[in-house]
């Protein structure tokens, strides 16, 4: 395994599609699908209804209307978390083929909504996760400047749980490495001609990486959580190294790697580092408990003395703050009976991989109201992450102003003797107001 996986997302400047298994982006010239992604459980030789909203936002007065067009095509996401889609080659958790929906074209005028309707056929001898994706396609893009066509695309991932059985998410550790710093050159980070990203670059150079690729051997898709723990030769654990991933779900078949940092100096010695992985069940799109049976791989370190004195002579200072957020509070308001959502982002301020965990904390019924989507996840070093909060008033709510908290727990790779040093947390105050509806709207 490479010592630096291209973690880098999907992009493209002539094809531009919304990558659905993250979080969706907007589409350009107005063109929108939903639900970007949906799961659908079928038995075995069974049919399932499967709907899409295509929607052409663009309402100006001079706005022509767009022709769009629908094929259901494979995806599939490499070890780096790369999508990409395959329209010539089917592969064995393939469902492109169970699909059927009318492909057009359709011509929506602006502000016009469509729903598509379709089916999905299973057949006999499927069992476990299969997925396709549909793909909807403007057809009269418009010339951008300089007379380039850009194609316009977006995909609405559709996910296949075939349930046969109880299932078991089955994982394997098939490559793991640990690369030790490296002092050969002095520091050009010092230098104050050196860019932010080089300095950034030559700063991990001198620090600790494990990286591990991590494979779906199972027949459904899971979350995986990691960590690398170090101990020392009597098997007490003296550090703890959140592992980061482009893409935490994995499919059957599929693999991902996993990377981890730690800049905080050792000192010299004998170790041992295990890696700890979690699966977690993700059927119908949303994680759901910890199956119980952990995914590991033992490995061995040693770091000599003078490695030691050097990493501890160049280590920089350490970090003083883990997290930046933002907005720092957040405030809704909404009447009786609606929904909505806000964002809040978590920016990396370190140099090591870090583990989140986003809570509400609120008594009585803002509790039941707000839900926070994707709420654990792990920042590789200078990253950042939305983290995106559902609120759903429900009717018969009485209007006034309802106050509470949302926790962010933040925890940084380090030395379990630092470790109030590397944990972090911050607190978002968040108020719902609810309003009385306007009886004068006109409906």
């Amino acid at each position: 395994m490479g010592r630096k996986p291209n973690l880098a997302p999907l992009c493209a400047v002539i094809f531009v599609t919304s990558v659905f298994l993250a979080y969706p982006c907007e589409v350009p010239a107005g063109m929108a699908v939903s639900p970007l992604q949906q799961w659908i459980t079928v038995k075995p030789r069974q049919d399932a209804a499967v709907s899409l909203t295509i929607t052409n936002n663009d309402r100006g007065p001079a706005t022509p209307p767009c022709t769009v067009s629908v094929e259901v095509v494979d995806f599939m996401v490499s070890p780096q978390g790369k999508l990409s889609f395959v329209k010539d080659a089917k592969h064995s958790r393939s469902a492109a083929d169970w699909f059927t929906f009318e492909p057009g074209p359709f011509v929506l005028e602006p502000g016009e909504v469509k729903e598509l309707e379709g089916r999905v056929s299973v057949p006999a001898g499927a069992d476990g996760d299969y997925w396709a994706a549909v793909l909807v396609k403007l057809v009269n893009p418009n010339k951008q400047q300089e007379g380039v066509h850009v194609n316009l695309q977006t995909a609405s991932g559709i996910f296949v749980h075939v349930a046969r059985r109880n299932y078991v998410e089955r994982g394997t550790v098939i490559d793991a490495n640990i690369v030790v710093p490296e002092f050969d050159q002095e520091q050009v980070f010092a230098e104050e001609a050196i860019s932010e990203q080089a300095g950034h670059e030559a700063q991990q150079e001198q620090a600790l990486i494990v990286n591990a690729e991590l494979e779906n051997d199972g027949l459904v898709a899971f979350l995986a959580n990691g960590k690398a723990y170090l101990y020392s030769g009597n098997w007490r654990r003296i550090a703890s190294i959140p592992m980061y991933t482009n893409r935490r779900r994995i499919f059957p078949t599929h693999s991902r790697i996993f990377m981890g940092v730690m800049s905080q100096p050792m000192p010299a010695g004998k170790y041992k580092l295990r890696l700890v992985f979690e699966p977690i069940s993700s059927r119908n799109g949303s994680s759901t408990a910890r199956s119980g049976r952990k995914i590991t791989k033992d490995m061995e370190l040693v770091i000599g003395d003078e490695l030691s004195r050097k990493w501890a002579d160049k280590a920089t200072v350490l970090d003083t703050e883990i997290l930046q957020l933002s907005p720092q509070e957040l405030e809704i308001t909404l009447t009786p009976g609606r929904f909505t959502t806000k964002r809040f982002q978590a920016v990396s301020r370190t140099l090591s991989t870090v583990s989140v965990r986003c809570r509400i904390e609120a008594d009585g019924q803002i509790r039941d109201w707000v839900a926070l989507r994707s709420a654990d996840f792990a920042l590789a070093a200078n990253t950042k992450r939305s983290v995106v909060c559902w609120v759903r008033i429900p009717p018969d709510a009485k209007s006034g102003r309802y106050a509470g908290t949302i926790s962010v727990e933040a925890e940084r790779s380090g030395l379990t003797s630092q470790h109030a040093a590397n944990v972090e947390v911050q607190k978002i105050p968040i108020a719902v107001v609810i309003t009385e509806p306007d009886k004068y709207a006109v409906k």
